[in-house]
């Protein structure tokens, strides 16, 4: 027999799993109240029918609120989902498919390396000084730096760097970026943990499927507000992020500023982002990783436009009417709530110049497992079809 599918109303995120729950719950505590007197004794196994049916109520209760809170969130979509994060089995997924254009890219540009050269030169001084690229003592595999610059609102605006270990063993080289939003609620610091982007990448490097690579997390939700990293009156997050952020990068780090050599990725509300900015500004990235996400600005909270949400960013009309000369690598999870089908939808409508390569998971949710699995397959992705992001890549 098929097992129930993350649509059914019994399945983990179905409104009879919910209202079972509930009920359960409900008559346990009709139950304790019931025979609450009759345990009243001293004796050791009254006592220890007290404890046993308070245990068995909150844990009804639990179960109820876990019941609630996975059905609004989808976190998990299936009962098989439930068992393979118990038992840590990686999700199963397909094989990939390209829509559109061909993502793959031969080489860098001379224009591209022409670029990256005049770069250096203008902001060697910089760049030195820089603190982390002095370390006397290089870290063995990559690491992690907090730091700040000025936000949109004027403010300082955390930025989580993720420098490699070749960035200290190899002073004079330069590398791709890839530019890293968060989910909502989420900071920065996500993936340093529980993402651990870092190792992730650290791993793809020492197999040689994967340049080194830094990694900037800018926060875009300054104060816990969602931007949905749109340009907002008083709030140009989406200028923001893509032009101050690359422009202090590269002014700071010994990062190459073609677009070919930058990429963006993101999960959830990060994975909107990911794609806006990409294809919003498409002469400065040239790829885009979108996990979990979707294509128009959900807000959690106050929409700053009100009911007139600017076209421009709904990303499935802009697909549709002009598309992004960007290559895209989407996660599709059918039963996801949030991102699955809009997901799909995005990926078969693709057409050249954009290219989307999409991988379809079956039976997962929304939840920080499924896009932590997902990375290392889109990376690998990224290292093949995009030359600045491929081994081997400093010598072109």
């Amino acid at each position: 027999m098929e097992e129930a599918s993350g649509d059914g109303r019994m399945a983990p995120n179905g409104i009879g799993t919910v209202v079972v729950a509930w009920v359960l719950a409900v008559l346990a505590f009709g139950a304790l109240l019931v025979w609450w007197p009759k345990l009243s004794g001293r004796g050791w196994r009254t006592m220890l029918g007290r404890a046993a049916s308070q245990l068995v109520a909150t844990l009804l209760v639990l179960v109820a609120v876990a019941a609630t809170m996975n059905a609004e969130n989808g976190w998990y979509a299936d009962w098989s989902d439930i068992r393979g994060q118990v038992l840590g089995d990686a999700p199963p997924h397909g094989a990939q498919v390209t829509y559109g254009a061909n993502p793959l890219q031969a080489r860098r540009q001379p224009a591209a390396i022409a670029a990256d050269h005049r770069a250096a030169e203008t902001y060697a001084t910089q760049r030195e000084n820089w603190v982390p690229g002095k370390r006397s003592t290089p870290p063995s595999g990559g690491t992690y730096v907090h730091t700040t610059m000025p936000g949109p609102d004027g403010h300082p605006a955390k930025l989580t760097v993720w420098l490699p270990a070749a960035y200290f063993t190899q002073p004079h080289e330069t590398f791709p970026v890839i530019e890293a939003f968060h989910g909502v609620p989420g900071t920065p610091d996500d993936f340093h943990r529980p993402v651990h982007l870092g190792a992730i990448i650290s791993r793809l490097v020492a197999r040689h499927e994967l340049a080194p690579t830094i990694v900037v997390a800018p926060g875009y939700t300054p104060d816990g507000l969602d931007t949905e990293c749109v340009d907002a009156p008083g709030m140009p997050m989406l200028t923001w992020l893509t032009k101050d952020v690359p422009a202090w990068v590269v002014a700071h780090l010994r990062a190459r500023p073609d677009r070919g050599s930058w990429a963006t990725i993101g999960y959830s509300a990060g994975g909107y982002c990911a794609a806006l900015t990409a294809m919003h500004r498409p002469q400065q990235y040239g790829s885009m990783i979108v996990l979990g996400g979707y294509f128009h600005p959900i807000f959690n909270g106050r929409n700053p436009f009100g009911r007139n949400t600017p076209p421009s960013y709904d990303l499935m009309q802009v697909e549709r009417t002009d598309p992004s000369p960007v290559a895209a690598w989407v996660q599709v999870a059918l039963q996801d709530p949030v991102s699955g089908r809009v997901s799909e939808r995005f990926a078969q409508r693709a057409r050249a110049p954009m290219s989307v390569t999409t991988v379809e998971w079956r039976r997962v949710g929304h939840r920080f497992s499924v896009w932590i699995s997902a990375m290392p397959l889109a990376l690998e992705w990224l290292g093949q079809a995009r030359a600045s992001f491929r081994p081997g890549a400093a010598a072109d």
